[in-house]
């Protein structure tokens, strides 16, 4: 997300070419930045000029710090042949760009970090890194692990990712053996470091949920949640979430999870063991949050971090799933991927080898389609502004 400084640089209306019509290009900046980004986008075919001033990154970058949550936008992986590529879909499920891929992937982060989104290859086992805007692609090093069954990421900014040197973004890698033993890798990326490398760093201190492999990044630290059947017990009581910073590169177990206060919340039907299948990660209104989901009844429990301090959590959302996988039997996953500013809650359903992405409205009780993919493809959010893009 650009920040307002560079906005800054440049007096209103100045700077972005110039514009025909009739009104002052003062006047035009401003009543443009009012606007959200899909109807400037449909402004963009009036003219030359106002498509050439909407499309100025200055602008872009005016018009973020103006909107800073409104740029929602899914990257969605597609497993095509010829060429896979990732899609860019608006929350109507409007393709709004394709970007096409090196080899067949997975979107790999639940939520994009630093405009970027992750893809893991599934043939050629390379990590790409996607920048949506150019739709450029940075390639990583090959692992220098072999092949394993089960692998955990995470992929976002700490406290120092911004310096003189540029921005830079650090990759977590978990890769488990055929042995069941850990190697844990991180790699640092930024525009300024063309060939960065794999180094190899401290495993988790406990065995991690094989279901929720995508770490969450929150206060520059990445969080997952243990297995409750494979951990040991003595971890699994602390109710503590590990976590690994991405600044010092050190584990921990400090944070209290939302196990204890759920628990509680089901008056003694639920236990930790219950929980081993039902609970994910996620960052949502701009703390962290889990998904709690109760397969008797189909309903989704949103719990948000109201207190990093206390380890205190607040139920906010009750979610009455609707999805075409009831009465077959198999078991289902849930994971949210955003709220918008609404209140509408998206979510990633997968059943079987079955996946869907739906918008739920918590007023109707509504749910309506936004895509549909493959379980190996993969969803992410894209936080980059939708300006910077070029529509297909």
């Amino acid at each position: 997300m650009a920040s307002s400084s560079a906005a800054a640089s440049a007096a209103p209306g100045r700077g972005y070419g110039e514009v025909d019509g009739v009104l002052p290009p003062e006047m035009l900046h401003e009543v443009l930045l009012r606007l959200p980004s899909k109807p400037i986008c449909r402004l963009r075919a009036v003219c030359r000029s106002w498509r050439s001033f909407t499309s100025d990154p200055l602008f872009a970058a005016a018009h973020a710090a103006r909107h800073p949550h409104t740029a929602l936008l899914l990257a969605v992986g597609v497993e095509t042949s010829p060429t896979p590529r990732i899609n860019l879909v608006d929350l109507s499920g409007n393709v709004v760009k394709h970007i096409p891929c090196t080899g067949k992937g997975r979107v790999i982060c639940s939520h994009s970090s630093n405009d970027h989104v992750v893809l893991d290859g599934s043939d050629d086992h390379i990590i790409r890194i996607l920048h949506p805007t150019t739709s450029s692609a940075l390639a990583l090093p090959r692992r220098r692990t072999k092949g394993g069954d089960r692998v955990w990421f995470a992929f976002g900014l700490h406290a120092t990712s911004h310096s003189n040197t540029g921005q830079h973004s650090k990759l977590l890698r978990i890769v488990e053996a055929r042995d069941y033993s850990l190697t844990s890798e991180i790699i640092t990326t930024s525009d300024t470091k063309p060939k960065p490398q794999w180094r190899k760093t401290a495993n988790p201190p406990g065995y991690l949920d094989w279901r929720c492999t995508n770490g969450v990044v929150f206060r520059g630290a990445a969080y997952f949640v243990l297995s409750y059947c494979l951990a040991a017990s003595s971890l699994i009581q602390t109710g503590c979430l590990p976590s690994f910073d991405l600044e010092t590169e050190q584990w921990s177990m400090t944070l209290q999870g939302p196990t204890k206060t759920i628990i509680h919340d089901a008056n003694g039907t639920h236990n930790c063991t219950g929980l081993a299948a039902h609970l994910k990660l996620a960052a949502l209104k701009g703390t962290l949050s889990a998904a709690h989901w109760r397969n008797h009844d189909s309903i989704v429990d949103l719990w948000f971090l109201t207190d990093f301090d206390k380890g205190t959590w607040s139920k906010e959302y009750r979610v009455n799933v609707d999805f075409v996988f009831f009465g077959t039997g198999i078991y289902v996953e849930v994971l949210p991927l955003l709220v918008t500013d609404e209140g509408e809650v998206v979510l990633w359903l997968q059943a079987g080898m079955k996946a869907i992405v739906q918008i739920y409205n918590p007023v109707t009780k509504i749910s309506l389609d936004i895509t549909e993919m493959s379980i190996d493809a993969g969803v992410g959010v894209y936080t980059g502004s939708p300006l910077c893009l070029e529509r297909v």
